[in-house]
């Protein structure tokens, strides 16, 4: 039995657990409910209630057995003959939520589900179960608010996770089909399409909708360092300078731009140019480990070693793609040449020579592979 299950299972109260016949019997149905003997378990509840018809947790017990059964009728129906007694057992209210919710009644699982809620404001199952069944009912937004709440409370919980996935996607979509409505020219929509071909692999497509963007809205922040990144991953370096520069007059403190306009500086060997962004780049974001590379190569070429031997250091200890960790090796090499650390030099260019040949490796077997497997077609 899940522990959701094991939780709503009710106890006898202390009224009826005087009678030891009807004690008996009523712990001979919890045992066999928790062993997972679930036919055993119904038979048992049902002599309970021959003993005794009004004893709330029996019928709320049975109806989760009928649950367990998938007898979703039968659970609906102890269940709500249980709460007539006793309105208070909440976990009653949130399986008899979802057992609507299964026999697609979904206002009826909707009341019970908020006053499963009420009753248990702090329990991710029963908030999940809110925010599903809103999201049935198309209100994004409500189920969202009660699945970011369930996912604080349990982080780690997949199924929390994937239905709060669903909600915000839901409310994404929802968005960007009235924006669509209101106007299907206008700056934002282009800037989601351009978003959505990005994401989808179709640079062309999004260069295309961010300029058409950026025509309409020139002043728009983000729109021109999305672009310029574009321009930046297809090597139009010339317009993706001038798209980092035209977002940095708009927004002076955009760090992607910073660092990207900087990074292109130094690798057109204007690094007294380049300095300066990388370095405000790096102020405001410390994490952002690829500027150090940018930042120590820019500083060897200006004969500043030792901090670009720090700088570059950073990259490797960092987090970072395999190829500028191999670059920043190769650097790091030619600056400590021309401090004199010869020892340190020969390390760092091995390191650099190890790095280059698994990666050439790596490609010419990526390079066999696409051989066989279009010899195979």
């Amino acid at each position: 039995m899940s522990l959701v299950l094991a939780g709503a299972l009710a106890g006898l109260g202390s009224a009826q657990s005087g009678d030891s016949r009807l004690a008996a019997k009523f712990k001979e149905a919890t045992d066999a409910q928790r062993a997972g003997n679930l036919e055993q378990a119904a038979a048992a509840y049902t002599e309970v209630l021959k003993l005794q018809p009004n004893i709330a947790e029996a019928h709320v017990n049975l109806g989760l057995v009928r649950y367990q059964q998938k007898r979703f009728e039968a659970a609906v129906e102890v269940l709500e003959k249980g709460l007539k007694l006793k309105p208070s057992l909440g976990g009653a209210h949130l399986f008899l939520g979802i057992s609507y919710y299964s026999l697609n009644r979904h206002e009826d699982a909707l009341k019970s589900l908020e006053e499963a809620a009420r009753l248990a404001p702090g329990d991710p199952h029963t908030l999940m179960w809110l925010g599903v069944t809103l999201l049935v009912a198309n209100r994004y937004a409500e189920a969202a608010k009660h699945l970011d709440a369930a996912a604080l409370l349990a982080p780690n919980d997949i199924d929390v996770l994937y239905h709060r996935g669903r909600a915000h996607l839901k409310l994404s979509q929802e968005s960007y089909q009235r924006m669509f409505k209101l106007d299907p020219k206008s700056a934002r929509v282009h800037q989601v399409l351009a978003q959505s071909y990005e994401e989808a692999g179709r640079e062309a497509d999004a260069i295309a909708e961010y300029e058409a963007a950026t025509r309409l809205a020139p002043e728009m922040p983000g729109v021109h360092e999305a672009l310029g990144s574009l321009y930046w991953k297809t090597a139009d370096m010339d317009k993706a300078e001038t798209a980092f520069h035209r977002e940095l007059e708009i927004d002076p403190n955009n760090v992607l731009a910073l660092y990207k306009l900087g990074s292109i500086r130094v690798e057109r060997g204007k690094p007294e140019q380049g300095l300066p962004m990388l370095e405000q780049a790096i102020r405001q974001n410390p994490a952002e480990v690829d500027a150090y590379y940018y930042l120590g190569k820019g500083q060897g070429i200006l004969g500043r070693h030792e901090a670009a031997v720090t700088n570059l250091q950073k990259v490797i200890a960092g987090k970072t793609s395999a190829q500028l960790t191999e670059s920043a090796y190769y650097q790091l090499s030619q600056n400590y040449r021309k401090l004199g650390r010869a020892a340190e030099a020969r390390a760092a260019i091995e390191e650099f020579q190890k790095l280059k040949s698994e990666r050439e490796r790596l490609q010419s077997e990526k390079v066999e592979r696409i051989k066989q497997q279009t010899s195979n077609k």
